[in-house]
């Protein structure tokens, strides 16, 4: 659970990050298109042509559109919601039983279970039924700890097998 919770504050923080960036450069360029709002203003006041004038006040209609896009953008883009501790419970709750929640019965948890627990969708055979899936990175993580087989590097018979072996450390 050290480790899982080690992974989810890592991935917390890197939102947390990710979102914060985003918003300055959002931010950064609204104040580029308003200053080209500015510009074309400014055209649209010295024109010497009448014909120039519709291109400029088209140009910056198009702009105040993609203003309101990237304001709309940057309003859903926003940081985690809530503590970093309320989002971790529940997490970890899963991580340490997930059965919980798929003995619930319903479908939406199960399929959520389903989406967690597994790297990819469960593949079939008509001849020998269902096929081993393969599990998403914090199941094989805990799996590998649980069972003792932690490598540093890969496995042996492979060109990089680095001699290593999992209980000599």
């Amino acid at each position: 659970m050290t480790i899982a919770t080690a992974m989810f504050r890592l991935a917390w923080n890197q939102r947390r990050d990710q979102a914060g960036e985003v918003l300055k450069a959002g931010q950064r360029k609204l104040k580029e298109m308003d200053a080209r709002g500015e510009k074309l203003m400014e055209r649209i006041m010295h024109a010497e042509s009448e014909t120039m004038i519709p291109i400029y006040e088209g140009e910056i209609v198009a702009l105040e559109r993609s203003k309101a896009v990237l304001t709309e953008q940057l309003a859903k883009q926003a940081e985690p919601q809530g503590s970093f501790e309320e989002k971790l419970e529940p997490a970890l709750a899963f991580l340490a039983n997930p059965w919980k929640l798929w003995e619930s019965g319903h479908v939406a948890l199960r399929r959520t279970v389903l989406r967690y627990a597994l790297a990819g969708p469960l593949t079939y055979c008509r001849n020998t039924g269902a096929r081993t899936p393969e599990y998403s990175l914090p199941f094989k993580a805990l799996g590998g700890l649980q069972k003792g087989e932690v490598f540093c590097g890969a496995g042996g018979g492979t060109r990089t097998h680095t001699g290593l072996h999992p209980n000599r450390f």
